[in-house]
């Protein structure tokens, strides 16, 4: 069982990325930094590894004068997260017995 976890979402802080996607859709860069409580280069380097892995996009846009970078899940990262929770729920599962 352990070996189907998708080991692109298991860190807390690409856990939590993905989650916050799922549950909310498109979100900034600030505002998953706010909710995450990490630094600048921490999240970027998160949100990076599950860009190189298709699992998240970015658009870069403007607020008034201001560069804005939002996030979302893809389609196939939508899918593959909603595995990993599956997954990791029948773990815990068996587990709790």
């Amino acid at each position: 069982m352990i070996h189907e976890l998708d080991s692109t979402f298991h860190h807390r802080v690409r856990l939590g990325i993905c989650s916050l996607l799922l549950r909310n859709g498109r979100m900034s860069f600030h505002e998953l930094k706010q909710h995450l409580q990490v630094t600048d280069g921490n999240l970027a380097s998160h949100l990076r590894v599950l860009e190189n892995a298709e699992v998240v996009r970015f658009e870069k846009t403007f607020k008034g004068r201001r560069p804005v970078t939002y996030y979302e899940l893809t389609d196939e990262g939508r899918e593959r997260f909603k595995t990993y929770l599956k997954h990791l729920r029948e773990l815990l599962g068996e587990i709790s017995g």
